[in-house]
């Protein structure tokens, strides 16, 4: 009976050791002699040859682009015309908008030329405010096109103009005159 199980785990060991082998031994083109297996062996040996430099690359630009993510959302924070570009209400723009339009126009980076729009509450004051934010960019560069002009919720950074103004003001009229101490009679030099 011993005997019988021994030859029976041979046999089945003698089936199944080639296919295990062919497949794990990277020197199987030596048995088959097929030209397809030496050529795999020949592309390998390449690859490992090479082997930073295929995989350098998606890792480089999986790490750049959130910068370019994070460089077009400063730029839309840049050109953003927020609530205070208007005056109240909503409508017209005041003259730290057009400023800022005419900023956007003339000094920013050609390929980041587009205006935003904060979005107000009512699509109307929106809309107007997209048709005159238009109307203004058109007069300021009649011989160019003028950029496009863009929604977006996001909220812009920063105070009213006439707000610091005021804080400033405020400040330098707190501000004491600059006096210099009284020259004392027991200070030596």
């Amino acid at each position: 009976m011993a005997a019988r199980t021994a030859r029976f785990a041979i046999a089945c060991w003698l089936i199944a050791a080639p296919t295990s082998l062919a497949l794990a031994n990277p020197f199987q083109c030596l048995w088959t002699g097929t030209k397809k297996v030496a050529s795999d062996i020949a592309r390998d040996t390449k690859r490992r040859n090479c082997w930073p430099e295929p995989f350098v690359y998606p890792d480089i630009q999986s790490v750049r682009a959130p910068f370019g993510v994070m460089i077009a959302h400063g730029w839309r924070q840049q050109n953003l015309i927020g609530d205070y570009h208007f005056h109240e209400g909503g409508i017209g723009l005041t003259e730290a908008g057009r400023q800022k339009i005419r900023w956007i126009l003339f000094e920013a980076a050609p390929q980041h030329r587009a205006i935003y729009v904060q979005m107000a509450d009512d699509p109307n004051v929106t809309a107007a405010r997209v048709a005159e934010i238009q109307q203004v960019a058109a007069q300021l560069s009649p011989y160019h096109e003028p950029p496009p002009v863009l929604q977006t919720r996001i909220q812009p950074q920063g105070w009213p103009a006439e707000w610091v103004d005021s804080v400033s003001r405020k400040y330098r009229e707190a501000t004491p005159a600059p006096v210099l101490p009284e020259k004392s009679s027991t200070e030596a030099f």
